[in-house]
C-alpha cells in the first residue's frame, strides 16, 4: 500500500549522468518525479576520469542539449580545460573535450536538481520493481522498507548492482572505489525473467602532482579558441584553464609490463567481462 506522499508518476534509480537528465526531463515535463540515489553526497560524481566529450561523445552532449538536457551546461560551467581533439583530421572527426571540476560539477548539479519543481530526492537503495497483475510497473521497494509508487521507473544503476573491484588478485563487493554496491535489484530482475552479465571498466592510478617532475614532460594547454557544448550562450563564460602533461612508455615500460600481466584481472585469467566499448 502506498500513501499520497509516496506516489509519483516516474522514479529514477540511480544519479549519475543518466539518472540527473532523466530525472530532469521528467520533472520538466510536469511529471511528479522521484530520484532515488545510495548517497545524496555523489550525485553525478565523476570517479574516474572526470570529462565530459571525447571521441564518440562530443556528438552525444551536444544531442542531449539540443533536447533540453543540462550535461552540456554543466561542461560548460564547470570546466578546467577544453580542446578539440582529432584537429590533425578532418572536422567529421573532431570531438570536443572538457576536463571538469569534479568537485564543482557534482555540487552544481546537484543544486539544480534541488531547485527543480516537481523533483524529489531520496537516499535509498533500491532492490526491487512491483509488477502489478497485468505485467505493468507500479513502483519500487527498498532495503529498509521503504516502498514508493510510479507508473514508471527508470533504472540507471551504472557500475553498482552486485558491483565488484579489482585490485591485482584482491576483490571486493563495491559499486566503486570506497562505495558499497546495490544487492538485491539485479536478482529482482532475473526473477522478471531479463538476462544479466557484466562490462568491466579501468580505473587509472591516481598520482599525487607533488611527485611529478613536470620539466620533462610535454605540456598541453586548453584551446584558446573556446568551443562550447551548449547552445545557450547564458553558460558561454570563459574560465582560467589548466594544463595536461603528457608522458610516454619506454621499452623498460613495456617489459615490467609484460613480466607482470599475469598479475592483473583479465591476463590473470580470473575475470572475462569485456570493457562497455568491447562488449559483445
Amino acid at each position: 500500500h502506498y500513501g499520497p506522499e509516496d506516489t509519483y508518476d516516474v522514479i529514477v534509480v540511480g544519479a549519475g549522468h543518466a539518472g540527473c537528465e532523466a530525472a530532469l526531463a521528467a520533472a520538466r515535463m510536469g511529471c511528479r518525479t522521484l530520484l532515488l540515489t545510495l548517497n545524496l553526497d555523489r550525485i553525478a560524481w565523476q570517479p574516474c576520469n572526470p570529462a565530459v566529450g571525447g571521441p564518440a561523445k562530443s556528438q552525444l552532449v551536444h544531442e542531449v542539449d539540443a533536447l533540453g538536457g543540462e550535461i552540456g551546461k554543466m561542461a560548460d560551467r564547470c570546466y578546467v580545460q577544453k580542446r578539440v581533439l582529432n584537429r590533425s583530421k578532418g572536422p567529421a572527426v573532431w570531438a570536443l573535450r572538457a576536463q571538469t571540476d569534479k568537485i564543482e560539477y557534482a555540487a552544481e548539479m546537484r543544486r539544480i536538481l534541488e531547485t527543480t519543481p516537481n523533483l524529489a530526492i531520496r537516499e535509498a537503495m533500491v532492490t526491487g520493481v512491483d509488477i502489478g497483475s497485468n505485467d505493468e510497473v507500479r513502483g519500487v521497494s527498498t532495503f529498509f522498507g521503504m516502498n514508493f509508487a510510479a507508473r514508471a521507473v527508470v533504472l540507471t544503476t551504472g557500475t553498482f548492482m552486485n558491483g565488484k573491484i579489482w585490485v591485482g588478485r584482491a576483490s571486493m563487493a563495491a559499486g566503486r572505489a570506497g562505495e558499497a554496491p546495490s544487492t538485491g535489484l539485479t536478482e529482482a530482475l532475473v526473477g522478471l525473467g531479463f538476462e544479466t552479465d557484466r562490462l568491466k571498466t579501468g580505473t587509472p592510478a591516481r598520482v599525487d602532482s607533488r611527485t611529478v617532475n613536470f620539466s620533462g614532460l610535454e605540456e598541453q594547454p586548453g584551446d584558446e579558441d573556446l568551443r562550447w557544448f551548449s547552445f545557450d550562450p547564458s553558460v558561454h563564460i570563459p574560465r582560467p584553464q589548466m594544463s595536461c602533461y603528457l608522458t610516454r612508455t619506454t621499452a623498460e615500460t613495456h617489459k615490467i609490463i609484460r613480466a607482470n600481466l599475469h598479475e592483473t584481472p583479465v591476463y590473470g585469467g580470473w575475470v572475462e567481462a569485456s570493457g562497455p566499448r568491447y562488449g559483445n
